[in-house]
């Protein structure tokens, strides 16, 4: 037997070309595996585009992988080459699931699979991007995204599903979603109907370097993405899967692991066997997941503010992965929350506005006494849809860029002022003075435009976001501004103000404690201010940077401390009663 990890599973992926290999070969491979990673699992894959492996070489393979005391699935990459629907181009091998020739290949695959493996995982090529003369034929009048759903759905169900478990009746079919999650739709994975048809589904948690990455992808998607797949399915998402490409250095790679296990996976898959054999990174893995099997062990469910992202919505992308590397814990659902069993604030940005009930929802939330964040582009989402029956608030269609901010009025005027390290244009809002109230300003000249607004409805109350034309410019607003909306989402939701610049991550849990961890390209320095009677631990040590410390006991009776971390570095924290501590 193995030794494991004792928080989450790790898996290797093994793709379809890198096993022709003898076991003297894959034993001595295997073993630099070993030497570093504590693998319990191997994903043995018998398809992927022109390559396919028999039945008997997948017997052969699923003996030597059990035999070193290993569990073993199976995996399909649903591509085909170009010999299949010639003359159309498809996009990373996507297939046409119009034409009869490739559905019988991928059947087949399937069925091979099945007949040797109780588990089977799709890799994340399980799309479509075919606009053939067929394809433009069966999808008639809908658009793209309606008959890609739709055919993806019947696809599932009568490509992958019905033949794998005529085969086998054991077997578990699993559907791996990408890291893309915000164009789902348009390729047709179909996230409202497939997870009722599979037998689970899991996570694509790859962030990679997105400035130099054609899917420029926010680093808080390792975390974010987890948690809207769990709450879509909740205890059916086995696990995330991350990969080596693309990152430009190695704390990149390992930040992956990082966020997918504080999301509490429950298994890390490792794409690939060939490309991470003999990898540099390898070793720093093995380094990396000791020490996060037993920071996940002392972490409980992961808490947030609320993010509403209904299916196949889009919107302001990933601009709750930037809040999230503003120091805003967030929990994504694709389910609009009760506010009776819920107090946390609720974020609504465009991708909101799918929802064709959502102002209805939105009233009955505020209610009930909840709290939420609305995005300017949520407002324009809304702007014909009776927002303003909700809030006296429109954009104008004018912008302004800024380089100073204010916040904090007395009763008229702002008495706090900050400048900014760049100039941001933003969206210019109109607003009802004294029907809404201006919480943050950008000041340009002799006069102001608002960055944060609120509003009162009925027992609640909502708030307005403005976002910079480049979204990713939040992380760059003065600290004090950047302090003031992470309060707007926290408050109610943790007993602690994090003071500071953005570009951290602060993932929260239901055990009373936190993990910080530092996106920012050099060290800084964060405060914590918690509440009279309460003081805040350290439970981990970083490397290279001072320990928690106390620095000030405010007038108030709060208690403030100072955290300093490196680059790409965290540590766990714990808020307590001053009479009683837990260090487990």
């Amino acid at each position: 037997m193995t030794e494991t990890y004792q928080s989450f599973q790790l898996a290797l992926y093994c793709t379809a070309g890198c096993l022709n290999k003898s076991e003297e070969q894959l034993a001595e491979e295997m073993a630099f595996f070993f030497r570093h990673l504590k693998v319990g699992k191997v994903y043995i894959e018998n398809h992927r585009g022109d390559t396919s492996l028999s039945r008997e070489r997948l017997e052969e393979l699923k003996a030597f992988f059990l035999s070193l005391g290993l569990e073993v699935a199976g995996g399909i990459t649903p591509t085909l080459g170009t010999s299949y629907r010639p003359g159309y181009e498809r996009i990373l091998g996507g297939i046409c699931y119009t034409d009869e020739a490739s559905r019988a290949r991928l059947r087949e695959a399937a069925e091979t699979a099945a007949a040797v493996f109780d588990e089977v995982i799709l890799d994340d090529f399980f799309f479509t991007n075919c606009t053939c003369d067929d394809c433009r034929t069966r999808k008639g009048e809908r658009s793209w995204e309606e008959f890609r759903l739709a055919l993806m759905a019947e696809v599932s169900e009568n490509v992958i599903i019905r033949p794998a478990k005529a085969v086998n009746p054991n077997v578990k079919v699993i559907i791996k979603y990408p890291n893309w999650n915000e164009s789902f739709a348009s390729a047709g994975y179909n996230t409202e109907q497939q997870p009722t048809l599979f037998d689970g589904i899991y996570t694509g948690t790859e962030t990679r370097d997105p400035a130099i990455s054609q899917q420029h992808i926010p680093r808080y998607a390792s975390y974010s993405l987890m948690r809207w797949m769990e709450n879509l399915d909740p205890g059916r998402n086995g696990g995330g899967w991350f990969d080596a490409y693309d990152c430009t250095y190695t704390d990149y790679y390992l930040e992956q692991a990082n966020l997918t296990a504080f999301s509490k996976a429950r298994e890390l898959t490792l794409f690939c066997y060939h490309l991470l054999l003999d990898h540099p990174y390898v070793p720093a893995l093995g380094f990396q997941l000791d020490k996060l099997d037993d920071v996940t062990a002392r972490l409980g469910e992961p808490i947030g503010a609320l993010v509403y992202k209904p299916h196949h919505a889009r919107g302001e992308d990933h601009l709750y992965d930037l809040l999230g590397m503003a120091g805003i814990p967030l929990e994504l659902t694709p389910f609009f929350p009760d506010a009776s069993k819920s107090a946390r604030t609720l974020l609504l940005s465009a991708p909101a506005a799918a929802d064709e009930a959502i102002l209805e929802k939105l009233k009955g939330y505020l209610q009930e006494g909840g709290h939420a964040v609305m995005t300017s582009g949520f407002v324009s989402a809304m702007a014909e849809r009776g927002i303003t029956e909700l809030v006296p608030i429109q954009l104008t269609g004018a912008s302004l860029t800024a380089e100073q901010y204010a916040l904090e009025t007395g009763i008229c005027s702002f008495q706090e002022f900050y400048p900014a390290s760049r100039s941001i244009r933003y969206p210019v809002l109109d607003f009802g003075t004294n029907a809404t109230w201006q919480e943050i300003v950008a000041w340009q000249g002799p006069t102001n435009f608002p960055i944060l607004l609120s509003n009162p409805y009925g027992r609640g109350k909502i708030y307005t976001l403005v976002i910079p034309e480049h979204p990713a410019d939040l992380l760059h607003l003065p600290e004090a501004v950047i302090t003031r909306i992470r309060s707007v989402f926290t408050e109610g939701l943790l007993p602690f103000r994090l003071i500071g610049p953005g570009d951290a991550g602060v993932f929260a849990y239901d055990n009373s404690r936190f993990v910080l961890e530092s996106f920012a390209p050099h060290t800084s320095t964060w405060k914590v201010q918690v509440p009279p009677g309460t003081e805040l631990h350290q439970l981990t040590p970083v490397k290279n940077a001072p320990p928690l410390r106390e620095t000030a006991v405010l007038a108030d009776g709060l208690r403030e401390y100072a955290i300093q971390l490196p680059p790409s570095t965290y540590a766990v924290y714990e808020w307590a009663d001053s009479s009683s501590r837990s260090t487990k």
